[in-house]
């Protein structure tokens, strides 16, 4: 089976980025949400089978320690992945009657977020952590209607603690979110004079620009095939309001995570192709302290180098959804350089396609040296005019065409 490119009209990038000087190119590192996070119900957001019963374990002070080693062990933190971030779950629920400042868990982080921050950067890392423009973080809800470590109403006092903190990143959720509170809490840490980006979950596109350095643009994902994809595509309607300084954000990554149904090396490669090219922020969302299987391709896939080039490039232009047939998609961007990034993806999960692209009508009569980003090979032959490509069973063909 074949398909044929359509065009659609170029975007033009309007962005007018949030001025803090930060996210001139996506963000890259770890969250735990995907693979450590624990719900209000006491649920796992990801049973792994690699984990005993019952699949998950809550995130704390060893957990991301461990993480960060393995960021440097395994050449990630070199490859330009160097947040670590903490996710909902590091608060008691509560604020501290007297200061008002939110009470860490010492059961799990038994030495502090400080201490845990100056960890971090002497292993060359930044530190991340999160925070709701609402009264109850989401997961605190099962503390009762009582738990009040939200931010709304704390702006200024959690980005003063954030800051005395080392902190970095902050990720803020929404909640049943104030809308106030979004920009209240940018103005809030900018005043600290601490560079610490800013990525929101609740205004998004044109409402986000200005007021945060990246910004979901999508429902919370899960480590299916139809959860990514979908939300790839539901990211590209907001293409046009992203570039440095501000990203959309489909989510984090779950590169490593296609364990059941049996998903694996070649959805992982989609899936990191599809964010690549956005110019999504990457944040690992597996556990790379494990012991994988060798045909496990996971800290490749997150590893390699010419995909993240494509995410950092400098023009930073989110390349968008060409083309769609049946299950087939066509995604097409410009690089910086002139060169231009080309994605066919194959949306069947058993049977090799070919897809039909002129690069005529996508980058006008011009002819391009083509560059397997996987595989890591440059074809012998020029391309230009109408080209096919095969590609296998869910999985991706990433091109950097270089003029």
């Amino acid at each position: 089976p074949s398909s044929a490119v359509t065009v659609v009209a170029a975007v033009a990038i309007t962005t007018a980025a949030l001025d803090n000087g930060l996210g001139q190119t996506p963000p890259l590192g770890f969250n735990p949400w995907n693979c450590f996070g624990v719900d209000s119900r006491g649920g796992c957001k990801l049973v792994n089978p690699h984990l005993p019963p019952p699949g998950c374990h809550p995130f704390n002070e060893s957990t991301i320690l461990s993480i960060a080693e393995a960021l440097v062990r395994t050449g990630l933190r070199d490859a330009g992945y160097e947040f670590v971030n903490l996710d909902c779950g590091w608060t008691t629920g509560y604020r501290n009657l007297t200061t008002g400042r939110l009470i860490v868990n010492r059961e799990k982080f038994p030495h502090g977020i400080a201490w845990l921050a100056d960890q971090l950067h002497a292993m060359g890392l930044k530190f991340g952590i999160y925070a709701s423009a609402s009264k109850t973080q989401c997961c605190s809800r099962k503390y009762g209607p009582s738990a009040n470590d939200g931010s709304y109403g704390h702006e200024k006092t959690d980005a003063d603690t954030f800051a005395s903190w080392g902190i970095d990143y902050l990720k803020y959720d929404d909640c049943e979110p104030f809308a106030e509170s979004y920009k209240v809490m940018r103005d809030a840490l900018n005043a600290t004079g601490r560079p610490i980006f800013y990525s929101v979950h609740g205004p998004v596109g044109a409402e986000a620009v200005g007021l945060a350095n990246a910004w979901r643009t999508t429902s919370d994902i899960d480590n299916t095939w139809g959860s990514f994809v979908k939300r790839a595509v539901l990211n590209d309607q907001y293409a046009a309001h992203a570039g440095p300084g501000g990203w959309n954000m489909p989510d984090m990554l779950e590169v490593g995570n296609f364990f059941d149904p049996s998903l694996g090396n070649a959805e992982s490669r989609t899936m990191m192709s599809l964010w690549a090219i956005a110019k999504a922020p990457l944040l690992i969302g597996t556990d790379i302290t494990l012991d994988r299987d060798p045909s496990d391709s996971t800290l490749d896939i997150l590893g390699n180098a010419e995909v993240i080039r494509i995410n950092q490039d400098p023009l930073g232009e989110q390349a968008r959804l060409v083309h769609t047939s049946g299950a087939s998609q066509v995604w097409a961007g410009s690089l910086d350089g002139g060169h231009r990034v080309l994605a066919a993806v194959n949306g069947d999960n058993s049977t090799a396609v070919d897809v039909t692209v002129d690069l005529s009508a996508l980058f006008g009569e011009a002819t391009f040296v083509a560059r397997d980003v996987w595989k890591g090979e440059t074809w012998k032959e020029p391309v230009s005019g109408t080209v096919t490509l095969k590609v296998d069973p869910h999985d991706t063909l990433l091109l950097r065409l270089e003029p």
